[in-house]
């Protein structure tokens, strides 16, 4: 079995091993060290796989797990000088990336730096901190540390191309957490109404191509513009309807719809512009009127007390499912509603 530190976002990580699962029939999936966003995976032979996962950012393949009754550079030389990487006969330049968590007399600069000259010394490589083609990760967790190498340069959120950034974006991997809750089945129609860049919308495409009718639309109609045009420099503007729209009055562009999922305005930056109260409440009144008898909407919203009072208020939905998520350092609740019947 391979051993990999994976990485994904804070709060979804039963959705990233139910990810795993559903491509490694014989993966074994564990919390690192009780670390939010880190799972600990076991594989048994390809893992190329692990590359197209929509949930996860980062792979590092692990080399070495060590545990250090008091850790001082002299027992951390110790371990690395003992931790071989057949990779590196392979490369001409490397670098070595360390994060520490917890108490020590010395500084994450300290471990990365002892960490390039022991594998300088022993392989002889050029270190290059920028145009590497091996990065060695060495990380310490208390008196627990690990040597791997990280397969990733680029997080793999970052997986389409976007021609438009929208400011408030959600990343890839967010949104397919969230379509994941939706809990969407094959023929069913879904919305994003505040498509912004289309990031959700590019998601659930890529994930059903035609298997579902696909809408996503803005208030902002540039905004809908350039949505399409990411789309188009994905290859999925084919499977997604674009449509200018009032997320306030969906009855206006549809009869009914079965999943909706979307990312409204927290309010950090528009919340003199607009009452959000109101802006909520009459865009949870419109969701009512369009959204399908079994059907089911995710939102996710920074503004979770005011959110959900809003949603007891108007006594239209249930919550069925509620999770705090950490994205950008900030942390918004994902709801999941469904009608009272």
């Amino acid at each position: 079995m391979i051993k990999f530190l994976i990485t994904c976002d804070p709060g979804l990580e039963d959705i990233a091993e139910m990810e795993i699962k559903e491509n490694f029939s014989n993966a074994k999936v564990s919390q690192f060290f009780n670390f939010q966003g880190k799972l600990l995976v076991e594989i048994d032979g390809n893992y190329e796989k692990l590359f197209c996962l929509h949930s996860i950012h980062h792979i590092i393949k692990l080399k070495k797990e060590f545990y250090l009754e008091k850790p001082t550079m002299d027992e951390i030389r110790k371990v690395l000088e003992k931790v071989d990487i057949e990779e590196m006969e392979n490369v001409e330049t490397f670098r070595v990336t360390s994060q520490r968590y917890g108490n020590h007399e010395f500084t994450s600069i300290d471990m990365q730096k002892i960490g390039g000259e022991v594998f300088l010394e022993k392989y002889k490589k050029k270190v290059s901190l920028k145009n590497f083609d091996l990065n060695i990760r060495f990380d310490l967790i208390g008196n627990f540390g690990y040597v791997g190498i990280q397969l990733t340069k680029d997080s793999l959120y970052k997986r389409f191309k976007k021609v438009f950034h929208h400011a408030a974006a959600i990343k890839a991997t967010l949104a397919y957490g969230m379509i994941r809750l939706a809990s969407i089945k094959d023929g069913e129609t879904f919305l994003d109404p505040m498509c912004g860049s289309g990031t959700i919308a590019l998601e659930a495409a890529s994930l059903y191509k035609n298997r579902i009718k696909i809408f996503a639309g803005d208030i902002n109609e540039e905004y809908v513009e350039k949505a399409r045009e990411n789309a188009k420099a994905n290859g999925l503007e084919e499977f997604i309807e674009f449509k200018p729209m009032d997320a306030t009055k969906l009855e206006e562009y549809f009869t009914s719809i079965d999943k909706i999922v979307t990312n409204p305005p927290y309010g950090v930056k528009i919340a003199k512009r607009k009452d959000l109260r109101g802006f909520y409440w009459k865009f949870l009144e419109s969701v009512s009127k369009v959204l399908s008898k079994e059907g089911r909407a995710v939102i996710i919203n920074l503004r979770a007390d005011m959110f959900r009072n809003i949603i007891l208020r108007l006594k239209t939905f249930k919550i069925v499912h509620e999770r705090v998520v950490e994205s950008g350092g900030i942390f918004p609740h994902i709801f999941v509603l469904e009608r009272i019947q």
